[in-house]
């Protein structure tokens, strides 16, 4: 992967222990909505006035965490966004072929005939898209998409057919054949075998043919580019492509 792809995501700084920052992904969300106001989660019924003229996009990994939007946005003290906590059918939320900066094996969404998945909608406006494209690396790592003929219903009863996210443009995590899927984010009928990000690091460890501590493993991505892209190279090579018909790739410039 060229350097300057690698360059093109933002990693928000966090005052974390490195190794605690990859290994907690994906980090804590709350078992309802809220408001994200002045990088703080307040608990809130999101309804029509809220989502007036607002992006509708998919959370699936570390964006339903207040933490996460916290470090994203700590340079827009005033941004206020509604994030909605849905249901949505025949997907699952499972690790991706992809490493990040701060060394987490990643989520990416994934079609899962006959899972409901739990995930949250970041209602975004216009303004801030741009660095929310920005730490998800559009155009580098991930695709930003429009998702068509969902069947998406909030906690509140409230449907949608239509949303936005971000797909890993390598492809889902390869465990023997099968994805797998997210632990810390809830569904239910899930299919694929679910993995914390300690137990999704040591299967990604093992399928390279590494070995040594896990901790050591996981800070030498973190530490050193190289390092870190050439696995994730190596992840990709036998990848499971995003299998939902009804993806559409936005282009620069779209919403």
């Amino acid at each position: 992967m060229p350097r300057d792809r690698a360059a093109a995501m933002v990693t928000p700084h966090a005052v974390m222990d490195p190794l605690e920052r990859a290994l907690s992904y994906p980090y804590e969300a709350p078992a309802h909505s809220y408001l994200f106001r002045g990088g703080e989660a307040v608990p809130a019924a999101i309804g029509p006035r809220d989502r007036e003229g607002r992006i509708p996009v998919i959370a699936c990994g570390s964006n339903r965490a207040p933490a996460q939007l916290r470090r994203k946005f700590a340079g827009s003290p005033d941004a206020l966004i509604p994030v909605e906590r849905v249901f949505l059918a025949d997907f699952d939320s499972v690790y991706a072929a992809h490493i990040s900066g701060y060394g987490s094996i990643a989520a990416t969404l994934q079609h899962c005939p006959g899972v409901r998945v739990e995930l949250f909608i970041t209602w975004l406006p216009e303004a801030l898209m741009p660095r929310m494209h920005a730490t998800e690396g559009r155009g580098a790592f991930y695709d930003y998409v429009r998702l068509d003929g969902l069947a998406l219903e909030s906690e509140s009863g409230a449907r949608y057919d239509r949303a936005y996210g971000y797909s890993f443009r390598g492809g889902c995590l390869n465990l023997d054949g099968r994805a797998a899927a997210v632990a810390a984010v809830p569904a239910q009928g899930r299919r694929w075998r679910a993995l914390s990000e300690a137990e999704a690091q040591a299967a990604a460890m093992a399928k390279l043919g590494e070995s040594g501590p896990l901790e050591a493993f996981v800070l030498a991505a973190v530490h050193d580019q190289a390092v870190r892209l050439a696995r994730e190279a190596r992840l990709c090579a036998d990848a499971i492509e995003f299998a939902w018909p009804h993806k559409t790739v936005i282009a620069r410039g779209d919403r």
